[in-house]
């Protein structure tokens, strides 16, 4: 089997995992649903569990990150170089396709089940590194001040979204995401004017 299409079928067995213990613990709540009952639903022994995750919530914080992983790959771009444009029509594009939702649908879980929450903070981790590395690959010759402008908008901008999660009904969430969004780039963008002028 080529490494290419080895490796596709093992994301796609995470993915699989990862979706249908989350279905289960959404549907169920996490006390009603074991290991066992996912691998019997997906088809796969325990063993091939435990080779992705460590546990349910591992599995289901597992989620967000396979979504937001997609979407990634789907976004196009704007021409424009400038880094917070960038960060902000990745974030902007991650809304619009629903990948915050799912953070949100997690979140909400980890309301009722603390054990999650190191989980999902974990997620939000590793959501942050991937969208900021996607930018910076956007930006191939992007100097020291670039990447650090990419790697502070990209931090400041999920601690807005991370922080309206659980303040927005499902109807409304993405409206309010998109207008903390929003506000944040406005004021990083004063603030890097200033310092800009402040430091010729």
């Amino acid at each position: 089997m080529a490494p290419g299409l080895r490796d596709a079928k093992r994301a796609a067995v995470a993915q699989r995992l990862a979706a249908t213990t989350f279905s289960q613990v959404r549907e169920r709540g996490f006390g009603a649903v074991t290991v066992d009952d996912v691998v019997a639903e997906v088809e796969v022994s325990r063993r091939t569990f435990s080779n992705y995750y460590s546990c349910k919530e591992a599995a289901v914080a597992a989620v967000v990150v396979h979504r937001v992983e997609a979407a990634l790959r789907e976004w196009r771009p704007p021409a424009a170089g400038d880094p917070l444009k960038l960060v902000s029509d990745l974030v902007e594009h991650q809304i619009r396709v629903g990948s915050f939702h799912s953070l949100t649908e997690v979140a909400r879980l980890a309301v009722g089940h603390p054990q999650l929450v190191p989980f999902v903070r974990e997620a939000q981790w590793q959501l942050w590194v991937a969208v900021g590395d996607r930018v910076l690959e956007c930006l191939p010759q992007a100097a020291d001040d670039d990447r650090e402008t990419v790697r502070l908008a990209v931090g400041a901008l999920f601690g807005l979204v991370s922080a309206s999660l659980l303040g927005a009904g499902d109807r409304s969430e993405a409206l309010t995401i998109r207008a903390a969004v929003r506000r944040g780039i406005s004021r990083l963008a004063t603030g890097l004017r200033r310092d800009a002028q402040s430091h010729p």
